[in-house]
């Protein structure tokens, strides 16, 4: 017996996500093709990896201890094949990340580049998406990873690394969703996320009040978490967060939220290289 490759990517995809459809998306395989892929992951354990609750994916206990391994395996599986395949690089590569995306798999993928490319300084900037796209545009950076929409469109060139649907956090049993206004917990402004949730609900009529505000969204759910508040946040934090928040499908549709890769015009061979490792991290075609 023994751990595939191929197999881990597409449970973390499952995991991350919270859905088989769009894990399938993802890893450009079929609904199908991932099914059977978990099932052969249960059968190597004896137990489920993912049970379904309130409509999405959620990892079982099983499923939980597997994933930091399933991480360390992939990166170390990916860091291998970038090492045999880079070519000797020095110098150094500035990075722009929207503190959204400081929580996804980013520090562990740029980790593993400057394992393979220990003479390249990655130089990291965070920001929100409109400041990093405005720094990206005059030469101050090289790359971003950016979540488009509001002050940062949606370009030709971008890359698409991975998309979810931004669903509304709440707590199990929230005294909250009746009351008006209704209580809200968003990143400041520019915060793409921000202003879907609150275009949905100007759109449905709903009058709100923004009660708190942080730009790191694990804050943001622990106001949902005292039943404080209602957020909007991708679906994979939401179906993937502690007991006692869920998806609350009462509140008005979001729209999916999509995180892309963006280089600057004048790209050298050490952009060019991590953009290929992040590209790869993302079972994204180089």
């Amino acid at each position: 017996m023994r751990l595939e490759i191929d197999v881990l990517k597409t449970f973390i995809a499952v995991a991350e996500t919270g859905s088989v459809k769009h894990a399938a998306e993802r890893v450009a395989r079929s609904p199908a093709a991932v099914s059977m892929q978990m099932k052969k992951l249960e059968r190597l354990f004896g137990a489920p990896v993912f049970h379904r609750a309130e409509g999405a994916m959620r990892l079982s206990d099983s499923g939980d201890r597997l994933m930091p391994h399933a991480h360390r395996i992939v990166e170390a599986n990916d860091t291998a094949l970038t090492a045999l395949r880079s070519p000797d690089i020095h110098g150094m590569v500035r990075i722009g990340l929207c503190l959204e995306n400081i929580e996804t798999r980013m520090p562990e993928i740029l980790a593993g580049f400057s394992r393979v490319h220990s003479g390249v300084t990655v130089n990291i900037n965070a920001g929100d998406a409109q400041d990093l796209a405005e720094m990206l545009s005059t030469g101050a950076l090289d790359i971003a990873i950016l979540t488009t929409g509001g002050g940062a469109p949606h370009l030709e060139q971008d890359r698409l690394l991975y998309e979810q649907p931004l669903v509304w956090a709440t707590h199990k049993n929230s005294q909250r969703i009746c009351e008006s206004p209704l209580q809200i917990a968003a990143a400041p402004p520019g915060c793409p996320w921000r202003d879907a949730a609150l275009d949905a609900l100007k759109r449905a009529g709903i009058e709100y009040r923004i009660a708190y505000l942080s730009n790191v969204s694990e804050s943001q759910l622990a106001a949902v978490r005292a039943d404080l508040a209602v957020a909007a946040l991708p679906a994979s934090r939401v179906v993937n967060s502690t007991h006692p928040i869920r998806v609350n499908n009462d509140l008005p549709k979001l729209p999916y939220t999509k995180m892309v890769l963006r280089t600057s015009d004048k790209s050298d061979v050490n952009t060019k290289a991590l953009a290929k490792q992040i590209l790869a991290a993302f079972k994204r075609p180089i």
